[in-house]
């Protein structure tokens, strides 16, 4: 059977265009004197193992519950160009996911720093590595309403950092909580037999109420002398401290004997990290009939980020109240109820 010199010519072509593809998802043939390499994606990994208090986002499903917002550079030969730009995060099929997918450059050092939720107004400076939250309540009411914020950060090389002989690694973004929650606890000892009735509770010296904050993050960038990475430094840009009284609740709630029923006298709060001489002002009744006021120093200065601090007052008369303070650290534990003591 013979062929015309047509046919051989149009089979002759498409084997040689064959030969010459390659899928551009997986190569990269755009580097002038260069051997083709494989392109790998950026992947991520977000992780709740360095959030230690109990606030919102409180473990891995409560992470990815929310959006990340992703920014990075990476920099070449001293040069830094921006790689994600407040990129928004979806955890989808087991898998956090973005569109379109970076790749890496195998010859850059890369700088990442992600927070969550995601939000359009936030700013970030490569100069710096320094990301700013802006509009950050000052105080919330645990509540349907309230909003967690996380940060997480993570730098390496991608040849031999991200990328090993065994595969390529996702960044791991270790998160942790801007904010901290404040609870607070109003008990009586057992032995007071009249029954003792919460009306109001106030706190002064504290952040107004309705006010933001500006939160400032620089994220990590090279290694200390142990080889350890070297810890970025995150402040709030020093909140409103007031004398008034701000009111946090009125929950006109029997005061409880037993710690194991606190929660109709518990008030929790996430907060901006403040210093302030910490009193709080306790509105109650005996038996019905209205008692004087009385304030409290918590014997609590200072409060930071990422913690939980649980201050427990006790009625130990009419007007005799002391204040236990603990700073209550992430513990993995298996409990009853998820409301019951569960951090």
């Amino acid at each position: 059977m013979k062929m015309n010199k047509l046919h051989i010519i149009c089979i002759s072509l498409c084997l040689l265009l064959t030969a010459c593809y390659k899928d551009p998802e997986v190569w990269a043939p755009e580097r002038p004197g260069q051997p083709e390499v494989e392109e790998i994606p950026i992947s991520l990994s977000a992780s709740s193992s360095d959030m230690l208090s109990r606030a919102i986002i409180a473990d891995d499903a409560g992470l990815q519950a929310t959006n990340l917002g992703v920014f990075a550079y990476k920099e070449v030969a001293g040069n830094k160009t921006r790689v994600f730009n407040n990129v928004e995060l979806d955890f989808v099929d087991g898998a956090w996911t973005y569109s379109p997918l970076k790749y890496w450059d195998r010859t850059a050092t890369y700088y990442f720093v992600s927070y969550s939720p995601w939000n359009a107004d936030v700013e970030y400076s490569e100069e710096f590595h320094q990301l700013i939250i802006k509009d950050i309540p000052n105080w919330q009411a645990i509540d349907a309403d309230a909003k967690d914020y996380v940060v997480a950060s993570d730098f390496g090389v991608a040849e031999g950092g991200y990328i090993t002989p065994n595969g390529a690694m996702p960044v791991d973004l270790g998160f942790k909580h801007i904010l901290c929650q404040l609870e607070v606890r109003v008990l009586k000892n057992p032995f007071l037999m009249n029954t003792y009735t919460l009306s109001d509770i106030s706190y002064t010296n504290v952040p107004t109420v309705g006010d933001s904050a500006i939160y400032h993050y620089n994220a990590p960038t090279g290694n200390d002398e142990a080889g350890a990475p070297m810890e970025g430094n995150g402040n709030m840009r020093v909140p409103i401290i007031t004398n008034d009284a701000q009111s946090m609740a009125t929950p006109n709630a029997e005061i409880p004997g037993d710690p194991a029923q606190a929660d109709s006298t518990t008030i929790k709060h996430l907060v901006t990290p403040f210093d302030a001489d910490f009193k709080i002002t306790l509105n109650y009744s005996i038996n019905g009939a209205a008692a004087d006021p009385v304030t409290v120093d918590a014997g609590l200065d200072q409060l930071e980020s990422n913690n939980r601090y649980v201050i427990t007052l006790t009625f130990n008369s009419g007007a005799d109240i002391s204040a236990d303070v603990k700073v209550m650290d992430w513990v993995d534990k298996e409990v009853e109820t998820d409301d019951k003591y569960n951090w």
